[in-house]
């Protein structure tokens, strides 16, 4: 074989790791974690070298390894390879490794997710080794006291040698194995995007290092404002479920239930029913297309697989005096120890009698695909389309508890993923270390973990933010975010001539979706409304159609491809292309494969929406937005700035900055946001043909923050 690899480090590093609240902390930042080994090999002529073993921290261990051999062995490499090697690097950089480690890194987890080509896939080095047919991860030696609870530290350290070992030598194989696939010719344009997305790492390694300053106390306020507003949404829809429902007990994370209290109506049979809807997943884990009805075809399914269900008054179960138990007794007389299930109120301790009147919201699924497996859907979006059926028919009541459930969840994701994430992630320094990922979504946007600042609601208002302030006495907190990003890549991806000269002629599109869809002038629609307006303005660059939609909201997107003919032309070209060479390729180089796609009756593709929402998003999120943050730690390091880079979330940089730096800071993210289409062009040649604007904002915490200009 070639040796232009030869020269190469493959690198693992075993730790402790710690029970963070039921979830595994595995980070250098937790104090109480070690570094519990190095192992490594040289990449050589023949394949992968023999294995160094280096112990810094075990039981059978009196004395640690001299980590300079690592040290030596990481200068002289010509670059490093890991799986996950944004884990490795973490480490290194964090236990005195990071003057000694190689500019050139090189992650086998990141490119055989460029390789998969938005295809779900399994990107663990053991079913990486397994698909790749290499030397095999030993899981099986160590698998039983993980469970056990024994770390690396505690196994016996011959175990975690041989173990170790397997996974270089796995590893450097796949590596290998992976350049192959490079070299063809179809995948050459998948490297550009590898440097990319390895370059990007970097960039996540400084933020999750340099944390961001958490306000304990600010934080404690917020909790106790949702907390108190979550007490009094559940007493208002107590209140109302109680009102429509009688004296039926109703769990609100229940399906079953829901479906009783929105829809007025219960399955029969729950296997008639998935049937009846062809309800379920496919052999690869997608959603099956629902049946396809005609109104009158669904309405005569609904009434097949469910029934309707009737106010009820509750009653004390004689049999068991409400207990919910009854007492047995032995032949002899003596009681049985345990008491039994009353057989009369099934345990309850109630009886519930029905009364004739029809209980819940009497709200009507519409389609096949409002049917699930609990009766009927009652997800966020189509809580959404629900409320306005509830106003059509002047059904206040209904409005009031679609629109303060809707609260009550988002209330419940408030305190359960980012208040309580935030205590358990932030470290006795004060500081919150989230970790994002680069391999989870199918775009190559990020995804992020402890918490996940990815799902943050976008905005100023949304409390939490408040608790992130600067570290630096008299600091700030700044953010500098794309304008309209989305839109204008469309614009740019798409050349729709519409689109391009209403970005160069700084027309609201938001205030244009509001008007359509409220049928109003432009000049009438609210600051709320145009807001409000927003998410809809994006639905059909991401393939939306409005399914399920009002009348009046599904003729907006009739007049969004009316407008932008460019758009949907382009739409058709990528649809076209599908059919043509199984996959599409975004101006980076990143590939979607699709290769059962194929053309339906009414003439679009299967897989509609990914087809057209990928390379939007995708080039958006996964390549502008990247781009960016590498050139503002590159401007950063330049211009050695005390400021510090703390997230990156949707299309925006998060600054802690020092009470000196304002603008220059502001400088600095403009330079990398705004600069972007310089790098875009000598990356991968392609020009923009619209402006990247940027907004940038300062205040003394993430919430209150103002837009300032950049001098």
């Amino acid at each position: 074989m070639s040796n232009k690899y030869e020269g190469w480090l493959v690198l693992d590093l075993e730790t402790t790791v710690e029970n963070l609240d039921g979830k595994w902390d595995n980070s250098p930042k937790n104090p109480n974690n070690k570094m519990v080994s190095a192992h490594y090999a040289l990449i050589t002529e023949d394949g992968v070298g023999e294995v160094t073993n280096d112990f810094y921290y075990h039981d059978e261990k009196k004395r640690s390894d001299d980590p300079r051999k690592l040290m030596k062995a990481l200068k002289k490499a010509k670059g490093c390879i890991a799986h996950n090697r944004k884990f490795d690097s973490f480490w290194l950089r964090e236990t005195g490794f990071k003057e000694y480690m190689p500019e050139n890194w090189y992650c086998t987890m990141q490119a055989e997710y460029l390789l998969a080509k938005g295809q779900r896939t399994e990107l663990s080095l053991k079913a990486v080794a397994e698909r790749r047919d290499v030397t095999r991860k030993k899981s099986d030696l160590v698998d039983d006291m993980f469970r056990s609870g024994i770390g690396f530290e505690k196994m016996p350290i011959d175990v975690v040698r041989e173990y170790a070992e397997a996974d270089v030598i796995s590893c450097g194989e796949i590596f290998l194995a992976q350049q192959k696939e490079f070299d063809k010719a179809e995948n050459a344009p998948l490297l550009p995007v590898l440097k990319l997305t390895s370059e990007m790492t970097d960039f996540l390694l400084e933020i999750e290092g340099n944390g961001c300053q958490i306000d304990m106390d600010v934080l404690c306020e917020v909790e106790e404002t949702y907390k108190s507003e979550q007490s009094k949404l559940m007493s208002d829809l107590s209140r109302i479920i109680e009102q429509v429902m009688g004296d039926t007990p109703i769990n609100l994370n229940s399906g079953v239930d829901m479906t009783k209290v929105i829809y007025s109506r219960q399955v029969l049979d729950r296997d008639k029913h998935r049937a009846e809807f062809n309800i379920g997943v496919n052999a690869v884990g997608k959603p099956l297309r629902p049946t396809p009805m005609n109104k009158t075809q669904f309405a005569r399914s609904v009434r097949k697989t469910t029934q309707k269900v009737y106010r009820t008054v509750g009653m004390c179960c004689k049999e068991c005096n409400g207990s919910g138990t009854i007492q047995k007794f032995k032949k002899n007389g003596d009681p049985w120890k345990n008491r039994t299930k009353c057989p009369v109120c099934e345990g309850v301790g109630a009886l519930y009698i029905p009364t004739s009147r029809v209980a819940g919201l009497k709200l009507v699924p519409t389609t096949s695909a409002d049917a699930s497996i609990n009766g009927f859907k009652t997800d966020k979006m189509t809580i959404k389309k629900l409320i306005d059926q509830a106003y059509a028919k002047d059904n206040l009541t209904a409005v009031e508890f679609l629109t303060k459930i809707t609260r009550l969840n988002a209330i419940n994701t408030y305190l359960d993923s980012f208040v309580s994430g935030i205590k358990t992630w932030t470290r006795s320094t004060g500081l919150l270390h989230s970790s994002f990922n680069q391999t989870v979504t199918a775009t190559g946007r990020l995804s992020s973990t402890n918490p996940n600042f990815q799902n943050l609601p976008k905005g100023n208002k949304f409390e939490v933010r408040r608790a992130i302030v600067s570290r630096f006495n008299g600091g700030k907190c700044g953010e500098m975010d794309f304008s309209g990003l989305e839109f204008r890549v469309a614009g740019m991806l798409s050349h729709d001539q519409q689109i391009i000269d209403d970005v160069l002629n700084g027309k609201d599109v938001h205030k244009q979706t509001a008007s359509i869809i409220l049928q109003k002038p432009e000049d009438q629609v609210s600051k709320d409304e145009r807001s409000q307006a927003k998410a809809k303005t994006f639905q059909p660059l991401y393939g939306g159609m409005g399914m399920g939609e009002p009348d009046h909201v599904r003729a907006y997107f009739s007049s969004y491809f009316k407008i932008y003919q460019g758009l949907a032309r382009w739409h058709k070209r990528l649809g076209d292309e599908v059919l043509d060479r199984g996959y599409i390729q975004t101006p980076s180089g990143r590939q979607f494969a699709f290769p059962n796609a194929k053309r339906l009756r009414n003439g679009r593709i299967t897989n509609h929406t990914q087809v057209v929402n990928f390379p939007c998003q995708s080039f958006a999120t996964a390549d502008i937005v990247p781009l960016s943050c590498i050139r503002a730690l590159r401007k950063f390091r330049e211009m050695g700035l005390l400021s510090k880079l703390i997230l990156t979330v949707h299309d925006s940089i998060v600054v802690d900055i020092h009470p000196t730096e304002i603008q220059d800071v502001g400088k600095a993210l403009q330079w990398a946001m705004s600069g972007v289409d310089e790098e875009l062009r000598d990356r991968f040649g392609y020009q923009t043909v619209l402006p990247l604007d940027t907004e940038y904002s300062v205040g003394s915490n993430w919430m209150n923050i103002e837009e300032i200009s950049v001098d």
